[in-house]
This record gives structure tokens, sequence and C-alpha cells, in this order.
């Protein structure tokens, strides 16, 4: 396992959910541009795409993923806190 890809796809994951958020934030103010709408709509995909990437490759990285994949093995393997060494 390279850690280095890994700690690059978690850091796009995090920036991305940030993105999203602020996104979410101006659409509340600004419900109808058209472009804060197209462009969530392309950081939402990229979410996805690195989203389903990192749980094939790594497992599951949130909580919400063992809902998706039905998959409760969290006592395997470290836990998020205790690091990628």
């Amino acid at each position: 396992m390279n850690n280095g890809e890994k700690k690059n796809l978690k850091k796009s994951i995090m920036q991305i959910c940030f993105s999203l958020y602020d996104c979410k934030l101006f659409l509340d103010t600004h419900p109808n541009c058209t472009e804060a709408i197209n462009y969530y709509e392309r950081l939402h995909n990229t979410f996805l795409r690195l989203h389903d990437e990192y749980n094939s490759k790594y497992g599951i990285i949130s909580a919400y993923s063992s809902i998706e994949n039905n998959d409760w093995n969290w006592n395997e393997g470290k836990m998020p806190w205790e690091g990628d060494d």
C-alpha cells in the first residue's frame, strides 16, 4: 500500500468536502444561481468518484460508507485516529 497516495487521496476528499459545504452555504443565499448549482454538481460527482476510489483501495472512510456497503467491520485494522504507519 502506498501511504503517500492514500494520504493524498484522503486530503483531496477533505478538500472537496470543504468546498461542497462552502458551496451549499452560498446556495442557501443564492438558490437560483445556475453557475453555483453546476459547480456543486461537479464537486459532488468528484467527491463520489474519490470516495469510491478510497473505499475500494483502502477500506471504508466514514460511517456513511459502511451503511452504503452494508459493511460493519470497524474492528478490523487500525482506527482512523491511529494513523497510517
